[in-house]
């Protein structure tokens, strides 16, 4: 429905957070041009107004239920309806607030793909299997380069892959939505994409990395992308150095690496802080071993 395909775009937009997914710049004049599904007949409130306040109250709420709407609607002051473009009622001297039956028999009506592209504009042409064309693929390649240029030279760059799971977005068929995205460490955010599940990242991290400049720079991820192809790919294709986690879902490496004589290893570094109710201590030690095919 509708109500779903807006909270998956509220989610995307206020969760993505700085430098993330934003709206259309030209999204108010793709709202008015959607065909309208009511009767032309006792229409009070334009198609778009209803829109945008749905999209108000599902990005506050962080879900998707219609008892949002009807909490913001009645939170929202005069001057958040003017800025919503609310009709003016002369008799009472007030801009009028959609009840929220209204706002649902609305969007139930209309068409939920036509609707994100009303709000985020028109999504970039793909190849058949979900690739990027080579032009878009030339595009984010070179705007993530730019973005690259102006952070610190002087500094190490190090970029993180990490998957989440948008709060209170779900699919049509009631699945969550589970977003892919790689971020500059201290937060500024290169790329994203949506995944199936949450144990289907690793088959998207090369698509998500592929059109960022990782030359000399260390990604950092989970033990879920921990896996030979994506390392040799990070090294080899992108010149790029890795800090791999390695847990049991890789037996082998696993005990290769817990057989080292840890104990003999010297401390390089430890720290203790508190955070998430615990305290953590975190202690690193360095070793070389010789690689193996």
């Amino acid at each position: 429905m509708p109500a779903v395909a807006l909270s998956r775009v509220a989610a995307r937009v206020v969760e993505s957070g700085p430098g993330g997914e934003d709206l259309a710049a030209d999204a108010w004049q793709r709202l008015e041009a959607l065909p309208d599904p009511r009767s032309p007949q006792g229409r009070i409130y334009p198609l778009a107004c209803l829109i945008a306040v749905a999209l108000c109250a599902f990005s506050a709420a962080g879900n998707g239920r219609f008892t949002a709407v009807g909490q913001w609607i009645g939170r929202a002051s005069q001057a958040d309806l003017a800025r919503l473009r609310a009709p003016w009622d002369p008799l009472v001297g007030r801009y009028r607030a959609p009840d929220e039956k209204t706002i649902r028999v609305v969007l139930d009506r209309l068409d939920p793909r036509a609707l994100t592209r009303a709000l985020l504009g028109p999504r970039p042409h793909r190849r058949p299997g979900g690739r990027p064309s080579a032009s878009v693929l030339g595009y984010r390649a070179r705007h993530a380069t730019q973005q690259a240029k102006t952070l610190a030279r002087d500094r190490l760059r190090a970029v993180a892959v990490n998957g989440k799971t948008a709060r209170g977005a779900r699919r049509a068929d009631g699945t969550r939505v589970h977003l892919l995205g790689a971020a500059e460490h201290g937060g500024h955010l290169l790329d994203h994409l949506e995944v199936d599940v949450k144990h289907n990242e690793t088959s998207h991290l090369t698509a998500l990395l592929e059109p960022l400049s990782l030359d000399g720079a260390v990604v950092t991820f989970d033990a879920l992308h921990t896996v030979r192809a994506n390392l040799n790919w990070l090294a080899g294709d992108k010149k790029a150095h890795y800090i791999a986690v390695v847990k049991k879902n890789q037996p082998l490496l696993y005990a290769r690496v817990k057989a080292l004589p840890w104990r003999q290893i010297p401390v390089g570094s430890s720290t203790r802080d508190t955070g998430h109710g615990r305290i953590e201590t975190r202690t690193l030690k360095s070793a070389h071993v010789s690689r193996r095919s």
